[in-house]
């Protein structure tokens, strides 16, 4: 009830300044009562007056000391004021023996509260001698000295003087007080303020962990460039982003992702050229360098290794982030990410090149070995006997039919032998098929979970980026049910078809809402695997319910046979 009353009092001040305002109704309220049922001889009708108008007056200086809280100079002149009124009021009212005395607290508690000790002071001072000079002029029918009535009422002084102490000692404290709520408040508000960017880092770790696993699954320079710019999108919260290519493919275009039209697609190119035509690539690469396109900025920074040139990342900023910390260093990290990526991938083509041309040695070198060895054996003695076959009888030339036929035999064994050791399906293994049981097998055993995995199909009808991307879903969703959805069971089902592929990945987890997940950026798993999924136009569907688990059900087009340069083998 109090509280309420308080907060009605002065509603658009401060809590110090509404108590002041509480304490100056309650102080008139208190003393007009004990003034109106005073058994002095004084008409009603004049005691109910005096109250009213000390009501109205009080009313206006207690809006007027709060409307000038602040201000030092308006205080002490209603300060001065409303003592001067006070000890007027005494002279209707009683003198010394009135009520109305006591109210004399009101401009001590607020020269206490927001004035100086010394003025204090000198404020209950005038205060007393005034009022005393009153009781000595007027109500000293006794012809008493002034000092004996000071002496009369020396504790009615004792009591204002100890109060007065007792107020000043008691508001130092209250604010000293105040300014240790105050630093704590500041203390909590910068605590408050770093939890929330230790929360954003976390975010950000966590993104850059699945922004890292999304390069890695890469295999496309294409890919890859838009895998950059969608998460350089969504790590720093920009409206938009790009990647300008430079001598990638013998390629000099632009990637838009976000709130980026054509026209200012050509207009971005066209700066970013403009900058590569006047040299100005030093400048970029040592700093993050900033472009305003039709007042739109833009924060680029170049992506090369020690020895390529790979092109520039951009993302789009406000004014007031261009100085942010982080903003920064996720861009840097991103530039130093992607041209690492690039420069990787740049290297596993190399590599794969040389693998490729020293099987084909191997495999070349195996076949004359062999297989040409005895072709040549063959050969020399067929043209022996087309030389010779009229000497020969008929029982020498069955034999040497028989011994050319047993060679031929032998050179198609051994071709045949070759080709078993380079194709897996030749041999009857199902290598990706292994590598995923072994992968969940795994899985459960760290994670004493019963994880069941059933594969039908042909997986030669995989290509190699299909098999990779698989891989890599059953990988996260396995481990998002595991992780956040605290599953005893996971149960993964592949079904490989000459149209298509079908994954059910099914778990008996807490579930989780699918919306909420997926706007917060834990939700980036999902994403990653999504845009999986969609790399090769596929569909996905995920059905959660709280406390009954997760469902994922995904199906991937196509199924064609996978050729030499995917990783496989035509035979």
């Amino acid at each position: 009830m109090l509280e309420l009353f308080i907060n009605k009092i002065a509603s658009n001040n401060s809590r110090e300044v509404k108590i002041i305002c509480l304490y100056r109704y309650l102080s008139w309220f208190f003393t007009s009562m004990f003034y109106l049922f005073n058994s002095k001889a004084q008409y009603p009708i004049f005691k109910i007056g005096v109250i009213i108008i000390l009501f109205i007056t009080s009313k206006i200086v207690t809006n007027l000391y709060a409307k000038y809280s602040t201000n030092t100079k308006a205080i002490k002149s209603l300060v001065l004021t409303e003592t001067v009124g006070i000890s007027l009021l005494l002279i209707p009212t009683g003198g010394l023996d009135s009520p109305f005395i006591w109210y004399a607290m009101n401009p001590v508690l607020i020269s206490a509260s927001f004035l100086t000790e010394l003025f204090c002071w000198f404020n209950l001072a005038f205060y007393l001698a005034v009022s005393t000079s009153i009781s000595y002029f007027i109500f000293n029918t006794e012809n008493n000295t002034a000092t004996e009535i000071l002496s009369a009422n020396s504790h009615l002084i004792l009591i204002f003087i100890l109060i007065t102490l007792g107020l000043q000692l008691v508001l130092k404290l209250a604010h000293e007080l105040n300014n240790e709520r105050n630093h704590l408040k500041e203390i909590n508000y910068q605590l408050t303020e770093a939890n929330e960017k230790i929360k954003e880092s976390m975010e950000h770790i966590m993104s850059l962990y699945q922004a890292v696993e999304m390069f890695s699954a890469q295999d496309s320079k294409e890919k890859l460039m838009n895998t950059v710019i969608y998460y350089a999108k969504e790590l720093t919260k920009s409206k938009s982003s790009f990647f300008k290519q430079v001598n990638l493919d013998n390629s000099n275009k632009i990637i838009t992702y976000g709130d980026i039209s054509p026209d200012m697609d050509s207009l971005i190119e066209k700066e970013l050229s403009s900058a590569l035509k006047m040299n100005e690539m030093d400048e970029i690469d040592k700093n993050i360098t900033y472009i305003r396109i039709q007042n739109r900025i833009f924060a680029i920074s170049i992506v090369k290794s020690a020895s390529r040139l790979f092109g520039i990342l951009g993302i789009e900023v406000e004014e007031f982030q261009k100085n942010d910390y982080l903003y920064k260093k996720l861009l840097s990290f991103l530039t130093e990410l992607s041209a690492v990526i690039l420069e990787r991938l740049y290297l596993e083509e190399i590599t794969q090149k040389l693998v490729v041309a020293e099987e084909q040695n191997r495999i070349a070198n195996e076949m004359h070995d062999s297989v040409c060895q005895r072709l040549f054996s063959i050969s020399y003695a067929i043209h022996t006997l087309v030389a010779k076959y009229s000497k020969l009888s008929d029982m020498e030339l069955r034999d040497q039919l028989i011994r050319i036929m047993e060679n031929s035999n032998m050179a198609m064994k051994e071709l045949r032998s070759t080709i078993y050791k380079l194709s897996s399906k030749k041999q009857g293994r199902r290598i990706f098929v292994s590598d995923i049981k072994d992968y969940l097998d795994s899985v459960a055993r760290l994670n004493n979970v019963d994880v069941s995995f059933k594969c039908s199909g042909d997986e030669d009808l995989l290509t190699g980026a299909m098999k990779k991307a698989i891989y890599r879903i059953i990988a996260e969703s396995t481990g998002n049910s595991i992780r956040h959805g605290k599953c005893s069971e996971v149960h993964v089902e592949l079904n490989i078809k000459n149209t298509c592929t079908e994954l059910i990945i099914k778990d008996n987890g807490k579930g989780f809402i699918i919306e909420d997940t997926i706007n917060k950026r834990n939700g980036l798993g999902i994403s990653n695997i999504k845009r999986l999924v969609n790399s090769f136009n596929g569909s996905i569907s995920i059905d959660s319910v709280l406390g009954e688990g997760t469902c994922i059900k995904i199906n991937i087009p196509g199924g064609n046979l996978a050729t030499l340069d995917e990783g496989g083998l035509v035979v």
